[in-house]
């Protein structure tokens, strides 16, 4: 494999994207996988909260596929097990919880319809499932002990409902960092998402740090 000048790698990184988080990094990241000639793996998850992929998808679908095309492995994380959970992010309530059961179906079409953006001949698709559907009640605990109330309530949704005294359920604590987990769990250099995810992503970086790996670009 021979990739572009990382220059010019960039410049198709950069097009489309609101922000890099750090730039510097990535660039750093991107001269040693040129180096070593070893693709950077580059996450993007879905939550099957719903059957259907909707055009906000596509936007960060066809960004993994700019990373393809770089020569960079695209792993695409099915969240199974994350759509138990809900995504917080935006909500100015508790999302209801779906079964594993319905979000498995609800995956079904994931697969199919990102083909039309992503190369699924090189693509890896995973399913949260594997990994944290097998963490017992320890492992949880210690997740939950590597980050704080306070950094949680950083959060501008939790912020908000925090202060107008709209519940907040303890598991939507937990739906940063099961996410967070998965970048721990695929080593990932980079994490896409869009800007509503952004806390989402800081925290994974934060995992990884814990954990003892080289934290995402996001």
């Amino acid at each position: 494999m021979s990739f572009l000048p990382v220059n010019e790698q960039m410049d198709l990184i950069r097009r489309g994207a609101e922000e890099i988080i750090p730039e510097e990094e990535l660039v750093k990241k991107l001269e040693r996988s040129k180096s070593n000639n070893i693709p950077l793996v580059i996450k993007l998850g879905c939550d099957p909260s719903r059957p259907d992929l909707h055009i906000g998808h596509g936007v960060v679908l066809r960004k993994l596929r700019h990373f393809q095309d770089l020569g960079h492995t695209a792993v695409l994380v099915i969240g199974d097990f994350t759509a138990m959970i809900g995504d917080p992010s935006g909500r100015n309530k508790t999302r209801p919880q779906l079964t594993l059961q319905e979000a498995r179906t609800n995956a079904k079409t994931y697969v199919n319809q990102a083909k039309v953006i992503l190369d699924m001949e090189k693509a890896i698709v995973k399913y949260n499932s594997d990994w944290l559907g097998k963490m017992n009640f320890d492992s949880v605990v210690r997740l939950a002990s590597s980050y704080t109330v306070a950094r949680m309530l950083e959060r501008d949704d939790f912020t908000k409902r925090f202060q107008s005294e709209v519940p907040i359920s303890i598991h939507e604590f937990l739906y940063p960092l099961a996410q967070a987990q998965d970048s721990v769990e695929l080593k990932s250099d980079v994490e896409l998402g869009g800007t509503d995810q952004k806390f989402n992503l800081l925290v994974g970086r934060d995992l990884q740090k814990h954990s003892g790996q080289e934290p995402q670009c996001i």
